[in-house]
């Protein structure tokens, strides 16, 4: 008995495959699926400069456009401030296409405000066996070193003007100080349960923050990287001698 094998049909190269690189010559991203795309839209790129740690798996030329196209925006963020970041601007900064910038982002507002959401300092939860005043020093101080990070400062009057101008920032900003709010609360609730802060702090303890957190804001944009421990202890006691229990 015989068998007819007929040879299959060799398919054609996609065109991501077929694609030789010129050098100098800025090439068009391969085309993702969907899932990719979702992906890289939950995780995020590892953010290298600003801290972040998240990776993932996507098409090398994808990564690399995205990430020249992330730091030619913060670049001119820090050198020209909001005025000076358009869509032009970062292309001829970054060498990238504007057809790919339109790529990851509709306009220049969501490309500004993914800078800030992968720059913004994130402020981690506290060590539950902490006591309340060590654990208002422990936040005080994730504050502090927050602050004194170079690109932060000079992102931060950027900020400043833009959640006022802009809707992505509006709401970006609201969700960092909504997450800061809940942390510095469950911190002030720690010590009023202990006995080292009047409950009164928690009738206003946005406000109460504020107080907190002022201090240290001011000194960060006079002084810089200029932020001592001694500081942060001196600004803890002042703020627990303020609201220490009535008796």
């Amino acid at each position: 008995m015989s068998v007819n094998c007929k040879p299959e049909p060799l398919r054609p190269l996609s065109p991501a495959a077929s694609r030789v690189d010129a050098p100098g010559v800025e090439q068009p991203e391969a085309e993702v699926s969907e899932a990719e795309v979702s992906e890289v839209t939950v995780l995020g790129l590892d953010a290298g400069r600003c801290g972040a740690s998240v990776r993932v798996r996507m098409d090398p030329r994808v990564a690399r456009s995205h990430t020249a196209v992330m730091d030619a925006a913060r670049d001119l963020l820090v050198e020209l401030g909001p005025d000076g970041l358009s869509v032009d601007a970062v292309v001829a900064r970054s060498g990238v296409a504007k057809s790919t910038v339109y790529r990851h982002w509709s306009n220049r507002d969501e490309l500004v405000a993914d800078v800030f959401s992968e720059c913004m300092p994130k402020l981690e939860a506290v060590d539950a066996s902490l006591s309340g005043p060590d654990a208002l020093r422990d936040l005080a101080g994730q504050v502090a070193r927050s602050l004194a990070d170079p690109r932060w400062q000079r992102l931060l009057p950027a900020l400043i003007l833009l959640k006022s101008r802009s809707d992505a920032m509006a709401d970006l900003n609201h969700e960092m100080r909504t997450a800061q709010q809940d942390l510095v609360a469950s911190v002030f609730q720690r010590c009023v349960d202990e006995g080292s802060l009047d409950a009164v702090v928690m009738d206003d303890s946005d406000r109460a923050g504020l107080i907190l957190v002022g201090p240290l804001l001011a000194v960060a944009l006079v002084d810089g990287e200029q932020m001592q421990d001694a500081f942060v202890d001196e600004i803890v006691h002042r703020f627990l001698q303020a609201y220490a229990p009535v008796t």
